[in-house]
């Protein structure tokens, strides 16, 4: 269609500058700007699509002109370009940042996952021809590299104790989230959500930590059983821990076989007020609780 009425138009000013008359040059005029409205509307305006933003460049020397929203825009077809648009939709990218070293100089590797959103507009003036070259395409690498960045720092500030306390994911999200805001704020980043995945650290440190949790957790229950022995005889008379410590001393004296004979009257009464022995002899049994 365009080249038809090219076509059409030459050759009625051709024919207006042969023959002459009024006419033809009328129509020659008229086909000459229904020409130029149509192309002005098909070459000098750019239609950016929804949740995009345009980049424009010049068309001498390559040079970046401007950030242009979405929507349709004018353009100067003679100067200027279109040469490609940035999303600006939530974007996401993950991987796993490999030899994070601690406080301690041991190496783990991280797992992790991000969710940012892009901003052309809020990217610094100086910055904006070289990220206007590399957002379209390489949006995803440049968080990958900064989050890893930061990962490292953040971890290299901990001891491997400080890692396995519980709640170090969450403060670890934070610190991450926050740096990477900082460094890439400026570059038309925002960050909704950093997430850490697993962490893999070196086999015989993992059997380290185990181990030295084993032993925290006998440690509290031993202490947990001392307290409880220590309630207990704490309820203890003077008198009934004499007789406790008699008890212990015919039970030795059992185990290396000696044979001990008890007084029929001594196991039925004892002194008015004062326990039976039988009564002594089950709590003797209770204070032997099962230390694990």
């Amino acid at each position: 269609m365009f080249k038809l009425l090219i076509f059409v138009t030459f050759g009625v000013i051709l024919a207006a500058v042969l023959n002459g008359g009024l006419i033809l040059w009328g129509t020659a005029v008229f086909l000459a700007v229904l020409l130029s409205a149509w192309a002005y509307q098909r070459y000098g305006f750019i239609q950016i699509p929804e949740m995009e933003v345009g980049v424009v460049f010049y068309k001498r020397g390559e040079a970046f002109a401007r950030f242009v929203p979405s929507g349709r825009h004018p353009i100067n077809p003679f100067s200027e370009m279109l040469t490609h648009t940035i999303p600006t939709a939530s974007g996401s990218a993950n991987g796993r940042c490999q030899g994070a070293q601690t406080n301690g100089g041991i190496s783990l590797d991280v797992a992790w996952s991000v969710n940012y959103d892009l901003n052309p507009f809020q990217i610094k003036t100086a910055a904006r021809p070289k990220l206007a070259r590399n957002l379209p395409k390489k949006a995803a690498s440049i968080v990958t590299k900064h989050l890893n960045n930061c990962l490292r720092h953040v971890i290299g500030e901990m001891t491997i104790d400080q890692l396995c306390e519980p709640g170090t994911t969450k403060r670890l999200e934070r610190a991450v989230r926050q740096q990477l805001t900082g460094r890439l704020a400026e570059a038309g980043f925002s960050f909704s959500r950093v997430m850490i995945g697993s962490i893999e650290m070196p086999r015989h440190v993992k059997a380290a930590l185990e181990a030295a949790q084993e032993r925290s957790v006998q440690i509290e229950n031993e202490a947990r059983s001392l307290a409880r022995l220590h309630q207990v005889v704490s309820q203890f008379s003077e008198e009934d821990m004499q007789r406790l410590m008699e008890l212990e001393r015919i039970h030795t004296l059992g185990q290396n076989g000696v044979t001990l004979v008890y007084p029929t009257a001594a196991n039925q009464t004892m002194r008015a007020g004062r326990p039976s022995f039988a009564k002594l002899k089950r709590k003797a049994e209770k204070l032997r609780p099962t230390i694990s």
